[in-house]
């Protein structure tokens, strides 16, 4: 698959989704290992402090897609409910043979 197949499919099956833009990319950012806060602002914002993630992190989690592991260094975890929501976004990747 090339990039820009890659591309055009995930932009369709985004747009059948009924999760949002900001939540589709901020639970790619916790598949992607990047599990605070802090990452995930700095990777989709490019350091400047936004109250967006903040507020999806809190609706993920409100619809149990993340869970809260650490108040204190509020790290997340994608739930299981998470990762089937993600791997229905990528569900065009060829799958291997077994």
């Amino acid at each position: 698959m090339k990039a820009i197949d890659f591309a055009c499919n995930l932009l369709k099956t985004m747009g059948e989704s009924d999760l949002s833009t900001a939540c589709v990319r901020v639970m790619f950012c916790i598949a992607a290992g990047l599990h605070y806060k802090e990452e995930i602002n700095h990777f989709l914002n490019k350091g400047n402090i936004s109250g967006n993630v903040s507020n999806t992190l809190k609706r993920l989690e409100a619809h149990k897609l993340i869970t809260l592991i650490d108040h204190d260094t509020e790290l997340y975890r994608l739930t299981t409910e998470g990762k089937e929501s993600i791997a229905r976004l990528l569900h065009f990747l060829p799958h291997p043979r077994h």
